[in-house]
């Protein structure tokens, strides 16, 4: 009796091995795409994230009329929002101290010159704002460009005075598939631009 081998014995034919191949070559370039589209869109949330702050402490100091800045520690990955107050105001609604009581029956001459509070000096916002805010895991800052120039390490501020101006800077932000995210701080505008970088 002649006896053909089975199919299981007989192995994979080339055109098998070659759509199987194919099969896994499409399912690579349509799954690889949404894993990089995944990874820009946390990339763009870290920045908005940092946008808001960065408005938010410029309307607080066009608001409040106190400078306000947002401290950025590049090499641990957090920020968080200061404003420039004394102790008394760092709890409430700022007063920048008021000057010295006139006696209405004995006024005497009066100062010009403003008084000088030694206790002002940056503290943190009275809310969640204040709180130390971090980058996700994976993100960091790869640095901060601003007037004095580029840094890579240790801490920067982003100062607003009392009426929203600033310097321009710029923050960038990557990943660690080196996709970056570059945060531009207009110096009169109310706005942070946000540009991915290809």
């Amino acid at each position: 009796m002649n006896s053909r081998p089975t199919r299981a014995g007989r192995g994979f034919t080339l055109i098998e091995i070659m759509a199987v191949v194919l099969i896994i070559g499409l399912m690579t370039t349509l799954i690889l795409p949404s894993l990089g589209a995944t990874s820009r869109r946390d990339l763009l949330r870290q920045a908005r994230e940092l946008a808001s702050h960065l408005e938010l402490a410029r309307q607080r100091a066009v608001m409040m009329r106190v400078p306000h800045r947002v401290l950025i520690d590049l090499e641990q990955g957090g920020y968080f929002i200061e404003w420039y107050v004394n102790e008394d105001g760092a709890l409430g609604p700022t007063h920048r101290g008021g000057g010295p009581e006139l006696d209405p029956e004995n006024p005497g001459p009066l100062s010009l010159t403003p008084p000088v509070d030694e206790t002002f000096s940056y503290r943190p916002i009275p809310s969640s704002f204040g709180k130390d805010q971090w980058l996700a895991e994976g993100f960091f800052f790869e640095g901060v460009d601003t007037a004095e120039g580029w840094f890579e390490s240790g801490m920067v501020a982003i100062v607003f005075d009392s009426d929203g101006t600033t310097d321009a800077a710029q923050i960038v932000i990557s990943d660690p598939d080196s996709q970056s995210v570059d945060l531009d701080v207009a110096p009169l505008l109310e706005m942070v631009r946000i540009r991915v970088e290809e």
